[in-house]
């Protein structure tokens, strides 16, 4: 294994004040709103999850603590800051706030609070450290296995005003008083769904341990989460509410990634996914996992014993003789053969017809919106180096 890193330099670890994981954990809900005398709390949720009934047993949770809860199931997938103004809207008369879903929703929730606290416009609260008012009580409630925004400070919301442009939020005041990491609330994830949200978890996980701001914690967590999605991403997808122990297991790693990039930041997977999800209309986690080989393969030379030991991690054996930069180069091809094993696409090509035109219209969307992940990419980008990853994404395999 690599140097985990200098154990000379300390580090701030960023979490939430309290994380409750395992099969029922939701029931953490209870003491959370009875600890804070709550009468009343808003639940930030989207339409298919109320419809489904998913969002029943927080409710029965917050209700059986005497609480009167509100639903609010505005959210959509890539939420817009016009969300989180109608959500924050109803925060005002509530004594708590949770959020159950996926990121969308948890997100949503998180600036909610934020937002009517602050009693400021929306667009004055985003970028870095922009807010400073304490929050409502916030509880976070994910019900899929990949984005790990139960444990982060960030959020990312579409900007209508700006063309749909993606902004971002972060500010410690964004961390839940209580994430409940339960499993059995992924049961009835769709294949599609579990698949590009544990690809999310991996791709956390791998840019948070290539990443120049990596640290010997965020080292631990993400090795582990990577271990985790290669292990067990394929029964969680095709065997579903089957596999209880699959599902668990990817709770336990979304959870692991999340934790981890947001103590290290991420790389270049995630300024390219940007106009990536935009143009073709991707969501974030199969925008993340279709360009994860292609950036992995161009990070390779930069830090061949990381992505050797990312090559152990999802499973690979160093053959006799074998190099180690042919080991490294094993990881590309394990997660290659995932993506293959839950149906994902190998290749950008699948969601349209691309020339290197357009590819360098992506390097300036890239640029302009992401450069802070570029520059903490392990192996230095330029613009060319861009449209480069791009072509070889198009070209596939």
């Amino acid at each position: 294994m690599s140097d985990i890193g200098s154990l000379d330099t300390s580090h701030a670890i960023r979490s939430p004040a309290h994380v409750e994981y395992g099969s029922g954990a939701i029931d953490a809900l209870e003491p959370f709103a009875a600890d804070r005398d709550a009468d009343s709390a808003l639940l930030v949720t989207d339409e298919h999850l109320s419809t489904a009934g998913v969002v029943d047993d927080p409710r029965a949770r917050l209700e059986a603590a005497g609480v009167d809860v509100t639903v609010y199931d505005g959210v959509a997938p890539e939420p817009k800051l016009s969300m989180v103004e109608a959500a924050a809207e109803l925060v005002a008369d509530h004594d708590v706030v949770v959020g159950v879903g996926g990121g969308s929703s948890m997100d949503t929730a998180k600036f909610a609070a934020a937002l009517a606290a602050a009693d400021r416009p929306v667009r004055e609260l985003l970028g870095m450290d922009n807010v400073s008012t304490p929050t409502k009580p916030l509880a976070l409630v994910p019900t899929t296995a990949g984005t790990g925004s139960e444990v982060t400070h960030i959020g990312v919301f579409a900007d209508e005003r700006a063309g749909g442009v993606k902004k971002v939020v972060f500010s410690p005041r964004l961390f839940a008083d209580l994430a409940t990491v339960d499993p059995d609330l992924t049961a009835t994830l769709p294949p599609g769904v579990a698949a590009a949200t544990g690809l999310d978890a991996l791709t956390h996980a791998i840019e948070s341990y290539v990443t120049l701001l990596r640290t010997p914690y965020t080292d631990t967590l993400a090795l582990r989460a990577v271990e985790l999605v290669g292990e067990n991403l394929r029964a969680a997808v095709t065997q579903g509410a089957a596999n209880e122990a699959a599902r668990a297991n990817m709770s336990l790693a979304a959870t692991l990634a999340g934790q981890a990039f947001v103590n290290s930041g991420l790389g270049a997977v995630h300024a390219l996914t940007y106009p990536l999800g935009m143009e073709c209309d991707l969501g974030h986690g199969l925008a993340n996992g279709v360009l994860l080989p292609h950036v992995m393969r161009y990070n390779l030379p930069a830090e061949v014993d990381r992505f050797a030991d990312l090559a152990a991690a999802l499973g690979a054996t160093r053959r006799p003789g074998e190099s180690d930069r042919a080991f490294a180069a094993r990881s590309v091809e394990a997660v290659f053969d995932l993506l293959a094993d839950v149906d994902v696409p190998t290749n950008i090509a699948a969601f349209g017809d691309f020339d290197r035109e357009t590819f360098a219209e992506f390097a300036d969307v890239a640029f302009e919106h992401s450069a802070h992940n570029i520059e903490r990419n392990p192996r230095t980008m330029d613009r060319a180096d861009v449209i480069d990853v791009f072509q070889a994404a198009a070209a596939g395999r």
